[in-house]
This record gives structure tokens, sequence and C-alpha cells, in this order.
């Protein structure tokens, strides 16, 4: 599928974040240092008057920093975008669909705006973990005290639906100032939250593993061609930084075979990049363990190799000496070799008689 994302939008994001998640560190530290300085009787009052404001200040900045950069895969341990996961989840739509992320429409940032020949449909990524009831165009989270606690500090969930349809407004507007009259729908989708529930909703709520069958469902009376498309995507296009425009444009004129052959090779040069830094990386683990492994391999002590076959045997020092019933000391055993087994030639075949052969016949 045909992506284009905001990047500087994007990065924009990722470290507003970093800066929230590191303010709500630089509280934390606040916090235990007013609990030092705290210990004295003198000065117990500066605790409440400053460790818990920033005890509370810095789980609140932290949580939300983090939070909002798992959103764009990072700060963590194999975490994936949403643009990743809404692409995953739309595999095998029609090429045709065109996926923008972070555009600027109508004068507000459209996080996921999906282009299709029959609409524009809007997509609202909530990464909240737990349960969510749905409802009558409310939501509300149902979590057990355990996902409560991990979740605390974290951003509200709000209400999608009515954030959608002040976006999908706006969005319909805009192109309406563009001389263009488009259909404009919307859909919430949580990829990690369980839905409870979900009847009389303005727009419908789905997981993220059915967002393709809800995108599929919706049904419009407009078809616009190839052309039309191409001209409405290219007022969405302009609306990216300068830098941006050009490779976008040149993208989207693009035959979907040759554009398709361009993001596999892309993706193969990715993985072999991958591949490259983990080769370098073991290497490197190797060279740092080689002088551990020879001193190790000196500290062992060398085992007596066996003697050959030729060589007569020597008496073993270490073994106890055999005496006799007289008390008497008795001759070493003498190894003495085994008589080989016969050969034993097999029975000859039973003259069949005069009867004939019977297993042929059988």
């Amino acid at each position: 599928m045909f992506i284009v994302t905001n990047k500087a939008e994007v990065s924009r994001r990722i470290q507003r974040n970093r800066l929230l998640f590191w303010l709500g560190v630089g509280c934390l530290v606040g916090s235990m240092g007013s609990l030092l300085i705290g210990a004295n009787p003198a000065a117990a009052s500066i605790v409440f008057i400053v460790g818990y404001p920033l005890l509370a200040a810095g789980v609140l900045l932290s949580k939300r920093g983090s939070f909002n950069n798992r959103r764009f895969g990072v700060g963590g341990y194999k975490l994936r975008s949403e643009e990743v996961l809404i692409d995953e989840a739309l595999k095998g739509v029609p090429p045709r669909y065109h996926l923008y992320n972070f555009v600027d429409v109508g004068g507000i940032i459209i996080e996921h705006l999906l282009v299709t020949p029959i609409g524009l449909m809007l997509i609202a990524v909530k990464p909240h973990a737990g349960k969510v009831k749905v409802g009558h165009d409310n939501y509300r989270r149902k979590n057990k005290l355990i996902t409560s606690i991990g979740t605390f500090g974290e951003p509200g969930l709000g209400n999608p639906s009515r954030e959608l349809a002040v976006q999908v407004k706006k969005v319909r507007a805009w192109f309406e100032q563009q001389g263009y009259d488009l259909p404009t729908d919307g859909v919430a989708v949580f990829p990690y939250a369980e839905i409870i529930g979900g009847e009389e909703m303005s727009f419908p709520v789905c997981h993220m593993n059915d967002l393709r069958q809800a995108i599929r469902g919706w049904g419009t009376e407009l078809l616009m061609s190839a052309d039309e498309q191409r001209e409405i995507e290219r007022l969405i296009v302009k609306q990216l930084p300068t830098a941006a425009v050009q490779q976008a444009e040149e993208m989207l004129d693009m035959p979907p075979a040759k554009r398709a052959a361009l993001a596999a090779a892309a993706e193969r040069e990715q993985i072999e990049q991958a591949r490259l830094a983990k080769e370098k990386k073991t290497v490197s683990k190797k060279k740092d363990k080689e002088p551990v492994a020879v001193v190790a391999a000196s500290a062992v002590k060398t085992r007596p190799t066996a003697p050959a076959a030729n060589t007569p045997a020597q008496p073993n020092p270490y073994s106890p000496q055999r005496l006799g019933l007289n008390g008497k000391p008795l001759p070493p055993k003498v190894a003495r070799e085994k008589p080989r087994k016969r050969d034993v030639a097999p029975m000859p075949k039973v003259n069949p008689g005069a009867f004939g052969d019977t297993d042929k016949k059988k």
C-alpha cells in the first residue's frame, strides 16, 4: 500500500515526548532529593511542599512521554508504529488505497487519512490497554487494579467519536473550499484493548485486526477515476513540508507495479542492513570473549592419551594389591584375547520336492 508520512511532524512529536519524559525523570530525582533533605526534623515540611508535588509531576510527565513515544515505535523492544500496524492490517486492499500520516488538512493535523476511490476515511488509533466499554458514543475504561496501577499517568482515553466528528467536519469543509464534495467518514481503532459493546455509535469501533473488514464494509455512491483521485491526493501532498512534496508527487505519479517494486527493494535493503548489523555485533562479542576463552583453555588440565596397541601395558601403581587366601600377593592379571566366533554358513534351501516351490504359489 502506498504510504506517505510527514516525517517532520513525527520527529517534532518524538522530540517533544522525549522532553516530557526527561522532565519527568528530573522531577522524580528532585523528589528524592527533597526526601533526603526532609530527613532533618527542622526541614520536614519541604517533603509536603516540594517532594510530593514533584513526585506527582514526575510520574505524570514520564509516563505521558513514554506512552506517546510508543505510538511512533520508540522506547521499547520490537515496538511498531501506528502506520506500520495499519499497513499490516490493510494488506490485500486494492492498490488505489493510499494512506497519509500526520498531514495538515483544513488547519488540523490528521494522524491517519486513508484515501480511497469512494471517499476519505479518517483512522483514529487509541493505543490504550485493558478493557473499553463502548456504547451510545460513550467510552469508558474498565480495568483491574493491576492494570490501573500500570497505566497510571498515561493520557486519558477521551471521546474518539467526538474527536472524529470534529475532524471529519473540518476535512469535508476544506475540500469543499477546493471545489470537491467528498464522502468523509471515520473509524476508531484499539490495537491493544478489548472492546465491550459498541451499540448506537456514530463511527465504527473495532480492533486493529478487524480494520480491513470495517473499511471494506464502508460504501458510498462515489467512484472516482484514477486521475480524479490523483488530483485529490495532490492537494494533500502540497500540505507536506517543501522538502517532501517533490518526492511524494513522484511516487504518486509512478505506476503501482513500479512503486511496489521500489518498496520491496527498500524492505530487502533494510532487512540486509539489519542482518549485517547483527553479524557485526556477533563478531564483536566473539572478539571480546576470545581472551577469556584462551585463559580458560590454558587452565584446563590435559588428559593423558591412551597407549598404543603395540605398547605393553604398564602396571598401575595406584591399584590395590591382589592377595590370595593365604595372604600372599597374587600375580597381576594378564589380559587374554577372546577366541573369535566361528563363521556359520546359512543353511541351504530346502528342496521343494514334488509339490514345487510353495512360496511362489502363494
